[in-house]
C-alpha cells in the first residue's frame, strides 16, 4: 500500500506540474491526447491544472510525512518541499511566472532528496 501511494502522488504531481503552462503550441497534441484519455476535452481547462497539481503536491506531502514519521526519518526536506508549495502559491497570486518554474524544480528536487533520505539497508524497518 505504500509503494503504491507514493507512486500515484508523486505520478500525479509530475504529469500535473508538466500540464500547468499549455501555452506552447507545439506541445497542444500532447496535451489533447493524455487529456481525452483521462475523458477530457482540450477546451478552456488549463486554469484548473495550477490547482490539481498543488493539490496532488499537497497529497505528496501527506505521503512524505507518513513516510518520515514511520521511518524516523530527518523533517528537512519535507521542510524544503512545504516551502516551495508555498512559494509556488505566492509567485502564482503575485504573477511571477519563472518563480513558479523555480519553486516547482525545487519541490521535485525535495521529493527525490526525500527518497533519498529513505533508503537504508539493514535497519529492518521497512
Amino acid at each position: 500500500m505504500k509503494q503504491w501511494g507514493d507512486l500515484v502522488s508523486g505520478a500525479g504531481t509530475v504529469v500535473l506540474s508538466l500540464l500547468s503552462c499549455a501555452a506552447c503550441p507545439m506541445c497542444l497534441p500532447i496535451y489533447a491526447g493524455f487529456l481525452s484519455l483521462i475523458g477530457l476535452e482540450l477546451i478552456d481547462i488549463h486554469v484548473y491544472f495550477f490547482p490539481v497539481t498543488i493539490g496532488f503536491g499537497l497529497m505528496t506531502l501527506g505521503f512524505m510525512a507518513y513516510q518520515i514519521h514511520t521511518h524516523h526519518s530527518p523533517w528537512v526536506a519535507f521542510k524544503w518541499a512545504l516551502s516551495s508549495i508555498i512559494g509556488m502559491v505566492m509567485s502564482a497570486f503575485f504573477g511571477y511566472e519563472y518563480l513558479l518554474y523555480v519553486f516547482l524544480a525545487s519541490f521535485m528536487g525535495c521529493v527525490l532528496w526525500n527518497k533519498r533520505l529513505l533508503i537504508h539497508e539493514g535497519h529492518n524497518c521497512c
